[in-house]
């Protein structure tokens, strides 16, 4: 074999020599130690990693101490509608369709953020109201959720003529995305 040849292929042993401790630490029991439960991955086999897997993690979907997350406010979901709505490079027709879409979502939002304020002003004065009290405050909740169904299924009309008109790459980036502000909304 000729001397370059030999150099070129001792280098190359050696590069990959170097890249393996690298590439071995991006899996379970491997890097940073190596030991059990050393690095990101965790130790037992069988075990997911900790790292960006995106895997389920339990609980994932509670806030503090098991409950369900908190709903986020106005200014939260109007920010994620509009990055979503940036990243899906709309055309004029999605754009306008796209519109009566998140119009609707916010709809929702400002009607159950107002329901929960009146919620607990409500809950207060009904505990020591008089008698019948008991049969408003059941009025009272079919009237909400008769209200909370027309939102939603106005969100679903929109939603329906909103994805005819996407692409396909469109309505997977949509899908995702969506959940993140969708299931608050849809939890309460």
């Amino acid at each position: 074999m000729k001397p370059y040849l030999m150099t070129l292929a001792a280098f190359l042993f050696i590069s990959s020599l170097l890249l393996v401790p690298d590439v071995y630490a991006q899996f379970s029991g491997g890097g940073m130690g190596g030991g059990p439960g050393a690095g990101m991955g965790g130790g037992r086999p069988g075990d997911r990693g900790k790292g960006c897997d995106g895997g389920e993690k339990p609980g994932a979907d509670k806030g503090p101490k098991g409950q369900p997350p908190e709903m986020m406010g106005r200014e939260q979901l109007e920010y994620k509608l509009s990055t979503l709505q940036v990243d899906l490079r709309l055309t004029p027709e999605q754009t306008t369709l796209w519109h009566a879409y998140a119009n609707h979502i916010l709809a929702l939002e400002s009607d159950l953020s107002r329901q929960r304020a009146r919620g607990v002003s409500a809950s207060a004065t009904l505990g020591s109201g008089p008698a019948g009290a008991g049969v408003r405050q059941i009025a009272s909740a079919v009237d909400s959720a008769r209200n909370r169904l027309a939102a939603l299924e106005d969100i679903e009309t929109a939603n329906r003529a909103l994805y005819k008109v996407l692409q396909p790459e469109q309505t997977t980036m949509a899908d995702v995305r969506s959940a993140e502000y969708l299931t608050p909304l849809l939890r309460r």
